[in-house]
């Protein structure tokens, strides 16, 4: 597999929205103006591809658009990594302005670049998975780095801050603490801590005990589920 640089202080990341549009909605706003605030604070430069905050309606009726935001965040030289906005619904609509693109997929091989985002993001990573490149099914641009609290969340923080060391191995460990969802996600929200609980029971191991050694390969279950069926849209007929 081909790893990407690790990012440096300086580097511009890209932001793109694979999936849902909701970053370039007005309610949306505090999100857009708290993570661009947090990645500066970090040292990035956060470059928000020309797709990116078109919205809901216009990214959903333009999957070539956000196709179209990933190959220049690729092609682009100045950019050193790619944060996704958030995850959404259909990203596999991508697939097939990308993987019959051979400008694409050669800026992939020979300039491969950090990838994070989680949920529906899963199909893009198995799509980088494909092409030979490690991504990380890692943090968001609105979930996590405009994290509503005073910072974002110290598990999630640690994180993505590793995505400026290099290791060949990284241990994944359990959280300390757990998290409620929020109601309130408005900007009335900002500064409002999570109500948190102490984890007690660490990771739960499904099959067999002890620890587990292999490769990981990640992904939302939904995710994976959605493209082994084909129910996913279902066509009903009159």
């Amino acid at each position: 597999m081909i790893k990407p640089k690790e990012l440096k202080v300086g580097d511009k990341v890209a932001i793109v929205s694979l999936s849902s549009g909701m970053l370039g909605e007005d309610f949306a706003n505090h999100n857009l103006i708290l993570g661009q605030k947090r990645l500066q604070e970090l040292g990035l430069v956060p470059v928000f591809m020309p797709n990116s905050l078109k919205g809901i309606t216009y990214l959903k009726e333009h999957p070539e658009a956000r196709a179209q935001d990933l190959k220049e965040a690729f092609t682009d030289p100045q950019i050193k990594g790619i944060i996704c906005a958030i995850g959404g619904d259909d990203t596999y609509r991508l697939l097939p302005y990308l993987l019959e693109d051979k400008e694409f997929i050669d800026s992939v091989r020979n300039n491969p670049k950090l990838f994070t985002g989680f949920s529906d993001t899963t199909i893009n990573h198995l799509m980088f998975y494909k092409l030979g490149m490690t991504s990380f099914y890692g943090p968001t641009f609105v979930c996590d780095l405009a994290e509503l609290d005073h910072d974002m969340l110290p598990y999630t923080k640690e994180a993505f801050l590793q995505y400026f060391h290099k290791k060949e191995k990284t241990p994944i460990v359990s959280s300390l603490y757990w998290y409620e969802e929020r109601t309130d996600f408005s900007e009335n929200a900002i500064g409002t801590s999570r109500v948190l609980h102490e984890e007690v029971r660490g990771f739960d191991v499904i099959q067999g005990q002890g620890v587990v050694r292999g490769k990981l390969l990640g992904g939302c279950l939904e995710s994976l589920y959605d493209i082994l069926s084909n129910t996913r849209y279902l066509v009903l007929s009159s």
